[in-house]
């Protein structure tokens, strides 16, 4: 338990225990959608919303722009944000793993950071600056997009 019971609690308890086995069934259902609708709305926030992710996307950006750039910059500051960007989305996944059973991550923030880290790992990997810049340019456009985007921060759980 997080805290103290209040009578709330209490009060809850008991009307959860009034419940027919099926009324139970039906508040513990509506009970994980409620939580998987919340969940999804709050790792779109935490992930696209965070600051740290933003001003090194923006430093990202900063470094291709140049004619000539070090590769291994790019290499490094996509591996910074990575670590970022999944960090975060682990650590809310994990605060409602604990509450969801069998809750389905791979949703729409993950399958983002995967094919938009992938798409860039490659473009490092055959060292085609021209690539590296377009694949940099896509992610911050994407990253842009649904960090701007209402719609996508309020995702309806199915």
């Amino acid at each position: 338990m997080m805290g103290d019971i209040t009578a709330e609690d209490i009060q809850l308890l008991n009307s959860y225990h009034t419940l027919s086995p099926t009324g139970q069934k039906e508040l513990k259902d509506y009970t994980r959608y409620l939580l998987c609708k919340q969940y999804k709305r709050e790792v779109m926030h935490a992930v696209f919303q965070n600051q740290i992710i933003h001003n090194l996307i923006r430093h990202l950006l900063y470094i291709v722009e140049r004619e000539e750039f070090d590769i291994s910059q790019v290499e490094k500051r996509v591996g910074q944000i990575k670590e970022i960007y999944y960090g975060v989305f682990e650590q809310v996944h994990n605060k409602y793993s604990e509450l969801i059973e069998d809750l389905d991550s791979h949703e729409l923030v993950k399958e983002f950071g995967r094919n938009s880290f992938f798409n860039i790992k490659r473009a490092i990997d055959i060292k085609n600056c021209h690539l590296i810049r377009l694949e940099v340019v896509d992610f911050s456009e994407g990253f842009n997009k649904f960090a701007k985007n209402k719609d996508a921060r309020k995702i309806v759980a199915v």
